[in-house]
């Protein structure tokens, strides 16, 4: 989890450093159309009515999609050189804040649904 959050956070380097995106836009257009489609099914499979399943679906689409460009992203920031410009101590620190991170967020998260789902 933490090498994909730091793979992320190279990604929107690499972004707003070049100004522009790493995948043609049709490409991220798909991935919205898929994960929006996939999203509204399920939102409804769940008993949403269908106005929420439809707001369900957009932001899944929009939070795969950014995720999916910010990770291509970060390994063309990776294979271009990028991680030897900013130094492999600060690449392996951010990866290690990463993954104390990720599992506090997760135990926070699991604390926070124990009750929903036991």
């Amino acid at each position: 989890m933490g090498i994909f959050l730091v793979d992320m956070g190279l990604g929107l380097f690499e972004i707003f450093s070049s100004k522009s995106s790493p995948l043609p836009s049709a490409f991220v257009f798909m991935i919205f159309a898929v994960m929006f489609i996939g999203g509204m099914v399920f939102y409804e499979k769940q008993g949403l009515d269908t106005m929420s399943s439809l707001m369900g679906g957009t932001l899944a689409g929009f939070g795969l999609s950014f995720v999916f460009v910010s990770l291509v992203g970060g390994v063309q920031f990776a294979l271009g050189g990028g991680i030897s410009v900013l130094g492999w101590e600060q690449v392996i620190s951010a990866v290690a804040a990463c993954m104390i991170a990720g599992v506090v967020m997760l135990k926070a998260l699991s604390y926070k649904l124990q009750n929903h789902f036991y």
